[in-house]
């Protein structure tokens, strides 16, 4: 898979906006909360490791998710997803991915029907199986309140890791990760979220792709 640069410099572009509105004329955002704490069941199906002789992997697992809104217009957060997948014949091998990253936020609407735009630089780790690899991630993405107990959201990241050091040893990976979701609020603090998410990377020799799901629950502070 190879990368466009006009894509690429689009969305640092995009993750980079809401810092040039950043400042005191900047409406804070009132309906939408950056921090939270959350914990999704992960799971998928059309998991395509690029392999010869293999086919479509199933997958699930954990993912927990946090943010925490330093200003009314900067947030941190950070996530830890552990996922199992089912190898033919071989039994199970396992992939771990974390992110931490900083971001700010700037309301293009206010009001009941609050949308947001965000953007972030994130620090990266993928870990297929034991074999580790370090990079930094560019993300951007949009939050609406589209009803009172209602919001829809998506976002679009480019990801690059460094050499992995087991599988893969000295191959690079690169590659978009992007999806929607939803959240439900059952309560002004709790809420009920479902998501999907696509991974497109290039390792080396495979370019791997995986269409993931996830359910689970929110608690947001205000």
């Amino acid at each position: 898979m190879n990368i466009k640069h006009k894509p690429f410099s689009s969305l640092v572009g995009l993750a980079l906006l809401p810092l040039a509105f950043h400042g005191p004329s900047v409406q804070a955002a009132d309906n939408i909360s950056y921090s939270y704490l959350e914990a999704e069941y992960v799971f998928g199906d059309e998991v395509d490791p690029d392999a010869p002789g293999v086919d479509n992997l199933d997958v699930d697992g954990l993912r927990f998710k946090g943010s925490a809104a330093l200003t009314d217009h900067v947030f941190v957060w950070g996530s830890h997803t552990a996922l199992d997948l089912d190898l033919p014949g071989t039994g199970e091998s396992s992939l771990d991915v974390q992110s931490l990253g900083v971001g700010a936020n700037y309301a293009l609407l206010t009001g009941t029907n609050q949308l947001d735009a965000w953007g972030g630089v994130s620090y990266e780790r993928l870990d297929p199986a034991g074999s580790q690899a370090d990079g930094y991630g560019l993300s951007a993405g949009l939050r609406w309140k589209a009803l009172e107990a209602l919001e829809v959201n998506g976002f679009g990241s480019y990801r690059e890791y460094d050499d992995f050091d087991f599988l893969l040893t000295g191959q690079d990976a690169d590659g978009w990760v992007y999806g929607v979701g939803a959240v439900y609020s059952v309560t002004p603090q709790f809420g009920l979220t479902a998501n999907w998410e696509r991974w497109e990377l290039d390792a080396g020799p495979i370019d791997p792709e995986a269409d993931l799901f996830s359910v689970g629950a929110r608690w947001s502070f205000r």
